[in-house]
C-alpha cells in the first residue's frame, strides 16, 4: 500500500513537472520550429527584392551605431577584439561609444578613438540622460547642473542628444540637439523576464536575431514626444542599440587557476576550481580569455537589428558630426533589411532637388516630398504627428492640393511581417518654413 501511494505520488510530480515545462517552453519550441523558420523564409523573400535606388546627392551614406558601450563601462566587458568583427560583419562604418565615466570627473578621449580594421570610433559618455561627444580633449565635471554641461559641450563644437527619451528630462532646455526614438533597451523594459529567457535557451543559438525582436514593440509615445517638441525647433531622431554586450554568462581562468563567472551587467556572480565533473564545460580561451560563453545579447546582433544612417562627405568625425547635428539622417531595423540607399528629398517648381532630411526649405522652393527606397513599403507621411499621407511602392511622392502647410515633415516605410505591417524606417523631417 505504502509503496503504491509513492508510485502514485512520484508520478503526480513528473506529471505536473512535465505539464510545468510544456506550459513554459512550448511557445519557444513552436517558434523555433515553426515561428521563426517561417520569418527568416518572408525575410530572404523580401531582401531578394532589393534594387539599388538613383543616386540624388553627391553626398555619402555611412552606417553606424550610436550608444555603445566598452570595457569602460561598469557594466561591460566588451573590447576590440568583440566590437570590431562584429562591426565589420554587419557593414558599419562607424560607431559612437557612450561609455558611464566612472564618477563625476570624466576625461575624454578615453578608450578607443580612430580607425580600427576601417571602423571609426569617436569615444563618448552616457550620464545623467545625456549621449555626449565632446569630439575634443575636455574634462566634463558631471556634478555641475546638467543643462549647464549640456551649454558647455555645445559651445566646445561638440554634440549632446538624450538618451533613454522614455524617462523624464528638461525638454524646455535649448542646448541639446536631438534624442533617441528607439533603445532597443527601453524596448525591453516592459517585458516578462523568465519567458523570454526560456526562449533564448531555446533559441539563442540558432535564432537570436528573432529572439530579440520577439521584444519589439513600436515606441509610439516616443514618437509622439519628438514630433510634438519639432513643433517648437529641431529636435534630430536617431536609434540606440545601446549595446554592452552583458546580458550573458560567461567564465575565465584566474592567476590561481580557479574559474570566476561573469553574468549579467558583467558582474562577478562565482568563483570555482577546475575539477573533473565541471572540466567539460571549458574550451580554450579565446582572445580575451573568455572559455565558456552563454550569450543573450551581442554586438553583431545588437548592430545589425536598429542602425543609423548618415549622409556625410566623408568617413571623418567631423563631416559625420556636422551632418549628425543637422538631421541628416535615417534609421532603420537593418535586420528586416539594408536601408542604404534610402532618400527623402524636396523638389522645387523646376523639380530640382530643393532639400532632404533634415534640412529646412523655404515654402516657395517646394513644390513636392519625395522618397526613393531600396525595397518596397507603405510609405508614411506624417506631419506634426498626423499621417497626411499612405502611398506603397518603392516610390513616394506628395504633392498639396491646397496651399502648403508648413511645419516638419517625416518619412516612416512599414513592410509586413507576420501578417502585420511594421515600422521598417524612420526618416528625420524635412522642415518647410
Amino acid at each position: 500500500m505504502i509503496f503504491r501511494i509513492i508510485k502514485y505520488l512520484l508520478l503526480s510530480i513528473l506529471g505536473f513537472i512535465l505539464i510545468v515545462f510544456l506550459v513554459l517552453f512550448t511557445p519557444a519550441i513552436w517558434r523555433h520550429w515553426v515561428t521563426y523558420p517561417r520569418l527568416e523564409k518572408e525575410v530572404s523573400a523580401f531582401q531578394k527584392l532589393r534594387k539599388e535606388p538613383i543616386v540624388l546627392t553627391k553626398m555619402n551614406t555611412y552606417r553606424g551605431v550610436i550608444h555603445v558601450h566598452s570595457y569602460l563601462s561598469h557594466d561591460s566587458k566588451g573590447t576590440l577584439n568583440d566590437i570590431i568583427p562584429a562591426a565589420k560583419s554587419d557593414g558599419i562604418d562607424f560607431i559612437f561609444l557612450t561609455d558611464h565615466p566612472h564618477g563625476n570627473i570624466d576625461t575624454i578621449p578615453k578608450g578607443y578613438k580612430g580607425f580600427y580594421d576601417g571602423v571609426l570610433i569617436e569615444p563618448g559618455s552616457e550620464k545623467q540622460g545625456f549621449d555626449t561627444w565632446p569630439l575634443d580633449s575636455t574634462i566634463i565635471d558631471w556634478s555641475v547642473d546638467k543643462d549647464t554641461i549640456a551649454k558647455n559641450i555645445i559651445a566646445g563644437g561638440g554634440i549632446i542628444f538624450y538618451a533613454h527619451t522614455e524617462e523624464p528630462h528638461n525638454w524646455a532646455n535649448p542646448f541639446y540637439h536631438g534624442m533617441e526614438i528607439y533603445n532597443f533597451h527601453t524596448d525591453t523594459k516592459d517585458e516578462s523576464l523568465p519567458p523570454q529567457i526560456i526562449n533564448f535557451i531555446v533559441n539563442g543559438n540558432r535564432y537570436r536575431p528573432w529572439a530579440l525582436r520577439e521584444m519589439f514593440d513600436e515606441q509610439t509615445s516616443i514618437l509622439s514626444l519628438w514630433d510634438s517638441l519639432n513643433l517648437k525647433r529641431q529636435i534630430v531622431g536617431f536609434s540606440a542599440v545601446d549595446t554592452h554586450e552583458n546580458q550573458n554568462i560567461r567564465a575565465k581562468y584566474l592567476k590561481d587557476g580557479r574559474i570566476q563567472w561573469i553574468g549579467p551587467n558583467a558582474k562577478a556572480i562565482d568563483t570555482m576550481e577546475v575539477k573533473f565533473w565541471n572540466k567539460w564545460l571549458f574550451n580554450q580561451p579565446d582572445k580575451d580569455g573568455w572559455v565558456f560563453k552563454w550569450m543573450i545579447d551581442t554586438y553583431k546582433d545588437g548592430f545589425n537589428y536598429i542602425t543609423n544612417y548618415v549622409l556625410a562627405d566623408s568617413l571623418s568625425v567631423p563631416s559625420l558630426a556636422e551632418n549628425l547635428k543637422r538631421g541628416h539622417l535615417y534609421t532603420a531595423f537593418k535586420s528586416l533589411g539594408d536601408a542604404k540607399g534610402f532618400m527623402y528629398y524636396s523638389k522645387n517648381q523646376k523639380d530640382s532637388l530643393s532639400g532632404i532630411m533634415g534640412d529646412s526649405v523655404r515654402v516657395d522652393q517646394v513644390k513636392s516630398l519625395n522618397a526613393v527606397s531600396p525595397f518596397p513599403g507603405q510609405f508614411r507621411l506624417i506631419h506634426e504627428g498626423k499621417i497626411v499621407n499612405i502611398l506603397a511602392g518603392e516610390r513616394y511622392q506628395f504633392s498639396w492640393a491646397e496651399p502648403i502647410e508648413k511645419g516638419g515633415y517625416r518619412i516612416e516605410i512599414h513592410i509586413k511581417l507576420n501578417g502585420k505591417l511594421v515600422p521598417w524606417l524612420y526618416s528625420n523631417p524635412i522642415y518647410i518654413y
